[in-house]
């Protein structure tokens, strides 16, 4: 049965499968900047009637969708842009917020959910996160203030110190403003790409996203550093993963036109 088929009220047949599946479609529908299907799944996800024991799970991945979306939301945002994107992208970072303390009123220790809380939070200061770099505002050589003061990725970190997503967050957060990117932070994420690969394969219910956005921003620090060939290769491995990965290819495009 899929996923959109359920109605309000209505419990899944095998309500793992169906938040898995969830997950999965969030992921798709943000690779493709489908804001109107992801709005759809966030929906369907604070909807479906789970047993306690996925209530978590359930809160988790209505926390993902609500940021993935406030992300595209807030990748809307420019010269001549409504003002109302930006609106609608905090509205979304604060009910992710919202659906994470949820799930850590019910599990203090999920260490997942404070990466989760961690990336709402960032979407709240303005800047887009994993998908395309720190989005660093605070000023040339600062650590993004939502970074510096975050309490949550600390506790992910300490709860889960090889969680490949949380050490993406920290090589996001300690990445200083500049135009060119440092040795220091490819060396981070490529320690991060490394962290993923080693991850034990996914099981249901257990978060899997992150890998291809961290070979992207890999992939835009090389060519940052004018590292073009580098640059090329992190990028074709995200869309490995990740074949309909919008930013991806449009950084790919940036790729082929740069002279070499």
């Amino acid at each position: 049965m899929a996923l959109a088929g359920i109605t309000a009220g209505v419990a899944a047949a095998d309500p793992l499968a169906e938040l898995d599946d969830a997950q999965a479609r969030a992921q798709y529908a943000f690779y493709t900047a489908d804001e109107r299907a992801l709005e759809a799944i966030a929906n369907t996800i604070e909807q479906l009637e789970v047993p306690t024991s996925l209530a978590t799970i359930r809160l988790y991945g209505a926390a993902y969708a609500r940021w993935k979306l406030a992300q595209l939301y807030l990748g809307g945002v420019g010269k001549g842009e409504p003002r109302g994107r930006r609106n609608e992208s905090i509205k979304a970072a604060q009910a992710c917020q919202v659906h994470v303390a949820a799930a850590l009123s019910m599990d203090s220790r999920m260490s997942e959910a404070y990466v989760l809380d961690t990336a709402c939070a960032m979407v709240l200061n303005g800047q887009r996160g994993s998908d395309n770099g720190s989005g660093n505002s605070s000023g040339k050589g600062k650590v993004p203030p939502a970074c510096a003061r975050n309490k949550s990725l600390r506790m992910a970190l300490e709860l889960a110190p090889q969680n490949p997503r949380a050490l993406l967050f920290e090589a996001i957060c300690l990445r200083p403003a500049s135009t060119a990117a440092s040795t220091a932070a490819v060396d981070r994420l490529r320690k991060v790409v490394a962290a993923f690969e080693a991850a034990p394969p996914s099981r249901p219910g257990v978060p899997d996203w992150g890998h291809a956005e961290a070979l992207l921003l890999l992939g835009e620090n090389y060519l940052q550093r004018g590292e073009s060939h580098a640059a090329r290769d992190a990028i074709e491995k995200a869309l490995v993963i990740a074949p309909d990965y919008r930013r991806a290819h449009d950084l790919l495009d940036k790729v082929d036109t740069r002279p070499q």
